[in-house]
């Protein structure tokens, strides 16, 4: 049989895992997020340089339209505005590819 004192310490150590799971859960996830929208904002910046300027200056205003949304913590609206810009992006490309 298990002793009353083994009971105590698993019951006490499980209280206080419960209690911090939250805070440790949050830090890592509240960080990847503006890591995430900071490396795609780039990488999008990166390939806007090769639009033209009309169409370079909209693409951007779409980015920075993302970044404040990802930086209020909405990483999913940011994902779709970061997706839009990807085909305004492809599509600006492939029209000034063909002229």
């Amino acid at each position: 049989m298990i002793a009353r004192s083994t009971i105590d310490r698993l019951t006490i150590t499980a209280l206080m895992l419960t209690a911090t799971l939250p805070f440790m859960a949050l830090s890592p996830v509240k960080a990847a997020t503006a890591t995430s929208c900071a490396v795609e904002a780039q990488q999008l910046r990166n390939e806007i340089s090769t639009a033209q300027p009309q169409d370079a200056a909209k693409l951007l205003r779409t980015v920075k339209t993302a970044e404040m949304i990802c930086a209020e913590g909405n990483r999913h609206e940011a994902a779709k505005k970061f997706t839009a810009a990807r085909a305004q992006l492809g599509s600006t490309v492939q029209l000034a590819e063909r002229r």
